[in-house]
This record gives structure tokens, sequence and C-alpha cells, in this order.
């Protein structure tokens, strides 16, 4: 190799390496080579083979060589696709002579050149496309080995120089995002130390994130989006008017069942919008506060290659928020334990119903209004998270029912204060299967669920309580669920709270349990027949007009269950051992229509 090739490769290497970003370093490349004669003119060429296409992105063509060339050529008449697939350079000694590929053919006709190489590049573009460097010249050329070998030790050098441009273009654009990021995240801050709103903040973090969030706010129960997270499908009133109505709840059961394990996985949510089911990926940031979750930033279809610049942004926005909502869960827990104090008092009776009378004014409750106590437990013990959160779901339920009901957690039971409405005839029965339903959904079991006698004055508090405590704790003794009230134990309520339950069933079986066995047996009524004859005061006529049959077929059956059973009515102590029995009997087997055992 003569001299001349080592400095031309050293011109080469000395002009590549002057180059500061990608495009001049291809610029640089085409000069470099052309430097060197017989070659005049040259350009780099993205290979697109999905649109069958070779594209122009780079030329040095000093003289123009006749004019302007063709930036686009179709690859079944360019010999880059050759020179791709092979892998190999293509030599057209002279272009003007050749037939093999058309389009050079005519350009080399129109424009005046000869000679071609092109030269495969291992480089690809952003876009994922091979690069071919070609060279021209005005006459027919004989390629040396020695001059095929300075090309290809170009394309080498040049590609060695174009990953580094790119290197330092990503470390450039890196280092800008990441500026970027850090002042984003200290706007953020600036915003929710300066006593903003989270409507405010939620608006921030909606211009720093690529992707128009959904913000979820659990504590206020409240749903956020600047804009439409899916514009492709559903524009930004359409998405508005979706959130005002089903799609917030959407948002709001997603936050509640977010995950901090998982807070950067990409899932699928399957949404409903305007009666249309969407299934869209999505990231669910939860929004935390001493553990407990206060809300979830979501970003849906979020980019499929997130970078770690990516997730910084999100934990900058996840934290803003965070802190944002702090102050109203901070807000809402002091309201919760004051209230709970003051029920604890109340319910206590330890201390001065005026000191009490005065807390709850405070607090804007009136004691000397009319109020039912709606006491629900559940066996499932939640940790003091759960139950703060299903406080906290519970107070949004009842204050849409009714805004001047309280909520309260005390002794392992939600206690819910309800004031007489007397035009909501139905409102006290509503609020109270949501309570269950909410509760079964949290807790896994259905609860149970006492609603007191009304409470007219504060001193009215404490035996009302006492009252639902002891019928809860009846339900529960016998296996019951749902809405409980004193008839669903029959009259003696007060004596079956003191009796112990297994004491209870062997007096039953004592005093009826051969009626009860011989009827399950043989299909007879002698139960239902004894129940009647004591419902009406051991009064014949009555008992059998009641039963519809006649009175000497209610005779013989009191008959038998004397003969067969030894049960007799004759004195009133029988009379009411038996009353007794049968009413045991029903409470232990017989729950009452509707309630969830």
């Amino acid at each position: 190799m003569d001299h001349s090739l080592f400095e031309s490769l050293a011109a080469v290497a000395s002009q590549i390496n002057a180059s500061s970003d990608l495009d001049q370093t291809l610029l640089h490349l085409l000069e470099a080579v052309c430097r060197r004669p017989p070659w005049a003119a040259g350009g780099i060429m993205s290979i697109d083979t999905d649109r069958g296409y070779a594209q122009t992105v780079a030329r040095h063509d000093p003289d123009r060589l006749g004019g302007n060339l063709e930036t686009l050529w179709p690859l079944v008449e360019s010999p880059t696709r050759i020179a791709i697939e092979r892998n190999e350079p293509v030599i057209i000694r002279d272009a003007q002579l050749s037939q093999e590929f058309p389009g050079y053919h005519r350009e080399a006709l129109e424009h005046g050149y000869r000679g071609v190489i092109i030269l495969p590049m291992d480089y690809r573009s952003r876009a994922g496309h091979r690069i071919v460097l070609s060279v021209r010249s005005r006459e027919a050329v004989d390629v040396t080995p020695d001059e095929l070998a300075f090309l290809q030790f170009v394309v080498h050098l040049g590609q060695i120089a174009m990953d580094k441009a790119r290197s330092l273009a990503e470390e450039q654009a890196f280092g800008e995002r990441l500026r970027g990021v850090l002042s984003a995240h200290g706007a953020l801050l600036d915003q929710v130390l300066g006593d903003g709103s989270v409507a405010a903040a939620a608006t921030m973090v909606a211009s720093l994130l690529p992707n128009p969030p959904v913000i979820v706010d659990l504590t206020a129960r409240r749903v956020m989006s600047v804009r439409s997270s899916l514009p492709t499908l559903v524009d930004d009133d359409a998405w508005q008017a979706a959130i005002a109505d089903d799609l917030g709840g959407q948002f709001l059961e997603i936050a509640g069942r977010s995950d901090h394990r998982h807070r950067f996985d990409t899932q699928e949510l399957e949404l409903s919008i305007h009666g249309r089911v969407i299934k869209v990926p999505a990231i669910c940031c939860p929004l935390t506060v001493d553990r407990t979750r206060v809300g979830a930033l979501i970003v849906l279809s979020p980019t499929p290659e997130s970078s770690d610049l990516d997730h910084l942004l999100l934990d900058s926005a996840r934290f803003g928020l965070s802190v944002q909502m702090m102050r109203s869960y901070v807000a809402f827990v002091t309201e919760a334990r004051n209230l709970e104090d003051l029920f604890a008092d109340l319910l206590d009776g330890t201390r001065p119903l005026a000191d009490i009378d005065e807390r709850a004014e405070r607090l804007n409750i009136d004691l000397a209004k009319p109020a039912h106590l709606l006491v629900a437990t559940s066996d499932t013990k939640l940790p003091v998270g759960a139950a703060q959160e299903l406080r906290r779901n519970l107070t949004h339920i009842v204050e849409r029912l009714d805004a001047r009901a309280t909520v309260a957690l005390r002794a392992g039971a939600v206690v819910i204060r309800c004031p007489v409405d007397r035009k909501q005839g139905h409102g006290l029965a509503n609020l109270t299967q949501r309570v269950i339903a909410e509760m079964r959904a949290v807790t896994g079991a259905t609860p149970v669920v006492v609603v007191s006698k009304i409470c007219r004055h504060p001193a009215d508090y404490l035996p009302a309580w006492r009252e639902c405590e002891r019928l809860r704790a009846l339900a529960i003794r016998f296996g019951r669920s749902g809405p409980v009230t004193t008839e669903d134990f029959g009259p003696f309520p007060a004596l079956m709270s003191a009796v112990d339950s297994d004491e209870m069933r062997g007096f039953v079986d004592r005093m009826i349990g051969a009626v009860t066995k011989h009827d399950a047996a043989y299909g007879t009524v002698y139960l239902k027949t004894l129940s009647a004859f004591l419902d009406h005061g051991c009064r014949s006529q009555p008992c059998a007009d009641a039963l519809g049959i006649h009175v000497t077929t209610l005779r013989y059956r009191l008959g038998r269950l004397k003969d067969l059973f030894d049960v007799t009515t004759d004195t009133p102590d029988q009379r009411f051992a038996l009353q007794l029995a049968l009413q045991f009997h029903r409470v232990l087997i017989s729950p009452p229509p509707g309630v969830v055992q």
C-alpha cells in the first residue's frame, strides 16, 4: 500500500474525530472519502426493507455532478439491496454502461457520473435500519484491492465515530432529561410545601408526565384527570363526563387495591367507558401515608420501555402527591380520633354529660337531636390500616346518604350515629344494606348489624349501646349475621343473654327434643300443634281454627303428645317451660328470613 493511503487514512481519522454530533460525523465521513481521487461525491443511505426504499440521509456533492440527485430509491432498482443482503461491497465500474441497476443507470446518464461503490455498514439508525455508504466518480473506475480496503477501513472508522456520536448524544439527552426531572421535582416540592391544594398538585403532575395521568384521592374520594388518558379513543370532554359518571368509581376501586410492591409494573386494566369495555395497559403507583393507602397515580398506556428516569419522574410525582394528600389524611385521622374519643366517653358513661355535649357541639354533632345507633361488627379482625380504610369508605357512603351522620370505630365495631329523618322512610334500611355490602367486601364475611332505639338525649346513648352489645353478643353466640333485632330472639332476649348456649340446647332437648325428632322421622306436626295451642292460651277452638283442623283432631294430637312424650300443659309452670323451650328452639335452629348465616 502506498504512502498516500496512509496519509488519506490519517486525514480521514482527523476529519471524523472533529465531529461532535451524528449529522456532522456523517458529513465529515463523506468529505474525508471524497478528498481522495477519484471519488468526487458520496452519500449515506438508510435502508427501509419494510417499505422497500433506500433514503439518502447525508450527501457530499460539491460539484453537483450534473444537478439534483434523487433522495428516495426503490430497492428493486438499487444495488444497496444486494450490498445489505450479501453484506459486502457492490462495485459498478461504469453505471452509464451497466444495465443491472436501472435507477443508477438512468441517473448516471442524467447527471454525468460513472463509477459507483456501495459499502454496507454495521451501524443502524434509531429506527433500526441498516446504513450504506456510496461513492461516485466522474470516470469509470477499476477498484484495486488496496482502494477497496481503504474504503472499508474508512467505513469502519465511520462506524466507530457514529457509535461515539450516538453515545454522546444519548448522554447529553440523558443529562438534559435528568436536569428536567430534578427541576420538576423541585417545582413539585415547592408546590406541595407551599400549602397548595391536591388539585393544583395534580395539575402540575399532569404537566410533567408524558402521558396524562389519572390521580385518585381516596381520602376525599376524588378522581382527577386534566386531559383524556386515552386521547385516541376518548376525547377530553367525554373523558371528564365518564369520570363524573361510573369511570371515577372504577378508578377508586383500582386505587384501593393497588400494591406498592409492583408500583412500576405494567398491568392490564379493564375499564367500562360509556358502555364500552376497554382493556388498556397501565402503571398503578399507590400513594401512601404511614403505610396506609391514600390514593394512586395511574398512567394508562405507558411507554413500553420505561427508563430509570421515567421511574424517577414517577417516583417524584408519587412522593409529591403523597405529601400533598398527607394533609387531608392527617385532618381525616384527627377528626376520626376526636369522634372515637367522643363516642368512647359517651358510650362508657364515665364523663359528665355536659362536657360530652360541649365536645360534640365542637364537632358539629347535636346530641339533643333524635338519632339511632347502628352498630356493625365482624368476626374478621382487621389491621389498623385496613380498619381506618374501612372507616373512611363507610364515612363517604354514610355522608352521601345523610351528611349529618357520623362514623367511629369502637371496641372492634363500627358505630354510626344516624339522625332520625322522617322524610327518608327507608333511609336506615338502605344504609344498613350499604354497610353490610362494604364490610363484606373488605372482610369477606357478613357482619352483624344492630340498630338501637331512638336516642333523644345524651343520657340515652349508654343504655342504647349496652342493648346493642347484648344483641350483638346473642347474634354471635347463635351464629347469626346481617341485621339483628330484639324480635329475632322473642320475648326473652335478656334471659338468653344470661344463659349459656349449651345449657339452652340441653333444656330444649329435655323439654321437646323427643317431639322434634319424631316429627322429623315420621312427618308428624306435633311440635306445630303444641306451639299453636300455647299461643292461643290453651283454648281448643281458636287453636283448631288457626290450624285448619277439627277440635277432635286437636284433642287427639294433644293426647298423643302426653302418651308418647309425656308433654302436658296442665299447670302454669309446665306451660311457661314449654313456651320457653319453643322460643329457644326457634332461635337455635330457625334464623329469620333473609339473614345470612
